[in-house]
C-alpha cells in the first residue's frame, strides 16, 4: 500500500504525519518505509537525528526524487506500507505522489489560509481515495467547527480523528514518537477505507 501525504502549503504537518503514521503502522505490525521527496529533507533529518541518539525510527526513511520514485517504491517491497512525504509548493512532486498512491492524506490546519490549499489539491485527487486530516487542532474552537462544517457540507472525505495541537508532537522531532497522538486511528481508517 502506498500513501501519499500532500498539500501545496508548508507547515501543515506533512512530515509529522508521515513519521507518526509510519510509527502507527509499525506498531500494528506492518513493514513501513517513508520516502522523503522534500528537498528540505525534514523526514530524513528526523530519522538521522533519531539514529544519532541511539534510538532509530522503527522503519527506514529513504531520500528520493521524481525520477527515482518508482524504483524507490518498488525497492520497499510489495508487502510494505510506503508513505510518501512531499514538499510544499512543488506541483510535480505532489502529482507524482498522487499517481503512485493507493490513498492520499491531505493534512491541513483549521484556518482559512490552510484550507484554501486543500481546495487547490482536490481536483488532482479525482481518481484516488483520499481524506483530509486536521492537524494541530484546537479542540472546541470555532475555527475547527467552521472548517469541519465546510468540508462536510462539500462532501469532502474527512478523517474522524483530529490531531491535537500539542507541544509533545512538536518536541518529538528527531525521536521516536512516544505517543500515537491519534495517528493509530488514522492508520485504522485508511486500512478500512481500502478494504
Amino acid at each position: 500500500m502506498i500513501i501519499g501525504v500532500v498539500n501545496g502549503k508548508g507547515g501543515v504537518g506533512k512530515t509529522t504525519t508521515a513519521i507518526y503514521l509510519g510509527k502507527a503502522f509499525s506498531d500494528l505490525g506492518h513493514e513501513v518505509t517513508v520516502i522523503d521527496l522534500d528537498l528540505q529533507g525534514s523526514a530524513s533529518d528526523w530519522a538521522d537525528r533519531a539514529e544519532s541518539t541511539g534510538a532509530p525510527l522503527p522503519f527506514p526513511v529513504e531520500v528520493s526524487n521524481l525520477k527515482r520514485l518508482p524504483r524507490a517504491v518498488a525497492a520497499a517491497g510489495k508487502d510494505s506500507i510506503v508513505i510518501l512525504d512531499t514538499p510544499p509548493g512543488d506541483a510535480r512532486s505532489i502529482d507524482a505522489a498522487i499517481q503512485e498512491a493507493d490513498f492520499v492524506i491531505v493534512p491541513t490546519q483549521a484556518s482559512s489560509i490552510e484550507v484554501a490549499r486543500v481546495w487547490e489539491t482536490i481536483p488532482s485527487l479525482s481518481e484516488t481515495p483520499f481524506g483530509v486530516l486536521i492537524t494541530a487542532a484546537r479542540l472546541g474552537t470555532r475555527n475547527l467547527e467552521d472548517v469541519t462544517t465546510v468540508l462536510k457540507d462539500q462532501e469532502i472525505p474527512l478523517f474522524e480523528v483530529y490531531i491535537p495541537m500539542r507541544e509533545s508532537i512538536r518536541d518529538s522531532f528527531g525521536a521516536i514518537p512516544a505517543k500515537s497522538e491519534g495517528y493509530e486511528h488514522v492508520a485504522q481508517e485508511i486500512l478500512e477505507a481500502l478494504q
